[in-house]
C-alpha cells in the first residue's frame, strides 16, 4: 500500500512578473514519509516550485492539493496551508529576528494563539529534534552560521508542519554542520515530519533521499533518486553531474547503483571477493 500524498501540483505553470514562464505544466506528488530530493541548475525553478508549494507563490495556472483540498489563497485558507507545510529558506537571517532563539522559535505557535504552556512545550520539542536545546537562551546575533540554520528549522517544526520544505539547507556548513543538519533531519522523519530538500549536492542527495526531482527545461521529472541520477542524459540537460558512486560504477561495467560509501564497498566486494587464507 503507497504511502498517503500529503502534497501535489497538477498542470502547474509558475512565473515571477515581468518574466517568462520558469514552470510548465509541473505534475509532482510528496508522500508521507518518503524523503525528496530537489535537483537542478541555478535558475532553474527550484525555488519557484517551493514557493507554490509553500502557498507563498500563487501559480499562474494549475493548483496545489493539500491531500484532496485544492489550495486557496484567501487570508484564512493559507493560513491552514502554511501549518500543514512550512518552508524554511536558505539564508537563516531571512527568518531569525528575534533577540534570542526560545522568541524566535516560538513566533510562529504564538502566532497561532496556543497556550503559553503548548508554546513552550513546541520550542522545547523542536530545539531537540534539532540537536539546539543548548542555544534556547542564546542571543540569536550570537549563533554560528550552522547554528542559525538549524534554529530556523526549528521555527518551522515548531509548527508542527506534515511537510517541510528546505532550500539548501546544508549550503555553506562544514562537513560537521552537514552531519548535524542530516541526523537532524533523520529525527525529524521518525517523529512524523515529511522531509523535501532542495540541494546543489548530488552526492548528498543519493545517500539521503529516496525520490528526486529534477527541474530542467521548466518541467519537472520525478522518480526514485537512484533511477533518475544513474540517467546520464537527464542529468547533463539538469546541468549536473553522476554522483560519484554511480560514476565509479559505470566505469567499472557494473549494472548496480550504489548511494553510499557502504554501498559501494559492498559492490567492490562483489567484484573482488576477498581471498580465503589457507
Amino acid at each position: 500500500m503507497s504511502a498517503k500524498v500529503l502534497l501535489s501540483t497538477e498542470h502547474l505553470y509558475a512565473t515571477h512578473p515581468g518574466r517568462p514562464m520558469v514552470l510548465t505544466d509541473v505534475n509532482v506528488s510528496f508522500r508521507a514519509g518518503v524523503r525528496v530530493a530537489i535537483l537542478g541548475a541555478n535558475g532553474s525553478g527550484k525555488t519557484t516550485l517551493m514557493r507554490c508549494l509553500s502557498g507563498s507563490l500563487k501559480p499562474a495556472k494549475g493548483h496545489v492539493k493539500r491531500g484532496d483540498i485544492v489550495v486557496s489563497y484567501g487570508r484564512a485558507q493559507l493560513r491552514e496551508h502554511r501549518r500543514a507545510v512550512q518552508l524554511v529558506l536558505q539564508d537563516p537571517d531571512d527568518q531569525l529576528f528575534s533577540a534570542d532563539v526560545s522568541q524566535d522559535v516560538s513566533f510562529g505557535p504564538m502566532n497561532m494563539g496556543l497556550k503559553v504552556d503548548e508554546v513552550r512545550d513546541r520550542v522545547s520539542e523542536s530545539l531537540e529534534l534539532l540537536g539546539a536545546s543548548h542555544l534556547a537562551e542564546r542571543a540569536t546575533y550570537q549563533l554560528s552560521y550552522g547554528e542559525r540554520k538549524r534554529v530556523a528549522v526549528a521555527g518551522a517544526v515548531a509548527m508542527r508542519p506534515d511537510l517541510l520544505l528546505l532550500d539548501e539547507p546544508t549550503a555553506g556548513l562544514d562537513p560537521v554542520g552537514v552531519t548535524q543538519m542530516l541526523e537532524a533531519l533523520d529525527r525529524l522523519r521518525d517523529h512524523g515530519t515529511t522531509v523535501a530538500m532542495a540541494t546543489h549536492d548530488v552526492d548528498l542527495a543519493l545517500a539521503w533521499a529516496d525520490e528526486a526531482l529534477i527541474v530542467v527545461d521548466g518541467g519537472v521529472r520525478q522518480g526514485p533518486i537512484d533511477e533518475l541520477l544513474a540517467n546520464a542524459s537527464v542529468v547533463e540537460k539538469a546541468h549536473l553531474h553522476l554522483p560519484w558512486s554511480l560514476e565509479l560504477a559505470r566505469r567499472l561495467g557494473m549494472d548496480e547503483r550504489p548511494r553510499t560509501m557502504s554501498g559501494v564497498v559492498a559492490m567492490l566486494s562483489r567484484r573482488h571477493p576477498p581471498s580465503v587464507a589457507q
